[in-house]
């Protein structure tokens, strides 16, 4: 198993990554994997008995591809060095690219008759006239990552090919039969920034998350390299290891069980998260660190190996939360021993379509946390509430 070095004032190297430097560490060591508490539920028990090998084959390559892309598009943005806030067609191309490559890739390699896919994006802008080059540079950057991996690039795609691969993510998901979901750049914010970003790609089966990917390019994997890719099959574990396919590391997360000695991890962006709350929640808890605020599901990443103990999420009023937010990121915290619940403790349910039903937010920790972490939850909300 790896072993991780713990440095001072590493937890705020994980806000920034570009330019990169030697010295980025992941914070804490991952230890034992501990698996998770199997459902009584006759259908938990009958899909935690099944494989999902095949798929998961697909959806790591699928996932490293798309990341393959965002980082050509990133690169090539942070070197111009001239974009500005308002113009965020660097991030549409990778967005889109990203899309079209984790749909071919799993149509290729799965049962294309049966396939769903929920995702975020759809071509609808792109058919119009002032999306033809656009359209144009999706296409030649899908293409050319599909040629770098000498499986896919034997006959390019074409125009209609791509954005028929992008409209594949239209599905409206269930609790019935399987569907991928997918958010091919999390964190779009943070990918314009050359922050945190990632591809979160999961698979629901009868309404449950069994499978989930996430490929982080800009979160360190050790000393020497940069770029994760997570992932986490139901009753499995959860794996981590390098975007190229370096060996995989079981991971877990922390196993701390003092508030106190706790960090944790809520949005980056103010408008994504209310940080009033999860700082009043931390204060309850007697957390003496302060917030690490990154982009995107890199969040759930660095937490499954250890890197924090808390995540707090608390949209503004009036927001939903899609699954494809958080699908792969659940899971891979489940897997490596964590707990994800709403702000009530209840677990999450991504079996009602493009939406989850939640009461106030999301919080995730280790189970060791999470009774103290609801109280104050409770708590706060309370007070919040009979402040207005």
């Amino acid at each position: 198993m790896a072993t991780f070095t713990v440095s001072t004032g590493t937890i705020n190297s994980l806000t920034r990554t570009l330019p990169l430097t030697k010295n980025t560490k992941p914070l804490f060591s991952p230890s034992l994997h501990l698996t998770l508490k199997a459902s009584k539920s006759t259908l938990r028990g009958a899909i935690t008995s099944m494989s999902y090998g095949k798929e998961l084959a697909a959806a790591k390559n699928a996932a490293s591809l798309a990341a393959r892309l965002c980082q050509k598009v990133q690169k090539a943005l942070l070197q111009a060095d001239v974009q500005s806030k308002s113009d965020k067609s660097p991030v549409t191309v990778a967005d889109y690219g990203s899309q079209a490559v984790v749909s071919v890739v799993l149509q290729k390699e799965l049962d294309s008759a049966s396939f769903s896919l929920v995702a975020e994006e759809d071509s609808g802008d792109l058919r119009k006239e002032e999306g033809k080059e656009t359209l144009q540079r999706i296409m030649k950057l899908v293409n050319e990552t599909l040629a770098s991996d000498g499986t896919y690039g034997n006959a390019p795609l074409s125009e209609e090919d791509v954005l028929a691969a992008i409209d594949s993510g239209r599905s409206e998901g269930g609790p019935s039969g399987q569907h991928w979901v997918l958010d091919p750049i999390d964190g779009t914010k943070g990918f314009l920034r050359g922050d945190q970003y990632a591809v979160a790609l999961g698979l629901l089966d009868e309404g449950k998350v069994v499978l989930g990917v996430l490929a982080c390019p800009n979160l360190p994997l050790s000393e020497e390299k940069v770029g994760c890719l997570f992932y986490a099959q139901v009753s499995g574990g959860t794996y981590m290891q390098s975007l190229d396919g370096s060996t995989p590391t079981k991971v877990h997360v922390t196993d701390l069980d003092n508030p106190e000695e706790a960090s944790f991890f809520e949005s980056f962006e103010a408008a994504h998260s209310l940080h009033d709350l999860s700082s009043l929640i931390a204060k309850k808890l007697g957390v003496k660190a302060p917030p690490v605020r990154i982009d995107s599901q890199a969040k759930y990443g660095a937490l499954s190996r250890g890197d924090g103990a808390i995540y707090l999420r608390f949209p503004h009023k009036g927001y939903r939360e899609k699954i494809w937010d958080h699908a792969a990121g659940y899971l891979v915290v489940a897997e490596a021993g964590g707990v994800v619940s709403d702000a009530a403790g209840n677990p999450l349910d991504f079996s009602k379509g493009r939406y989850l039903d939640l009461h106030e937010g999301i919080i995730v920790t280790n189970q060791k946390l999470m009774p103290a972490l609801l109280k104050a939850v409770k708590e706060s909300l309370n007070e919040k509430a009979s402040s207005l």
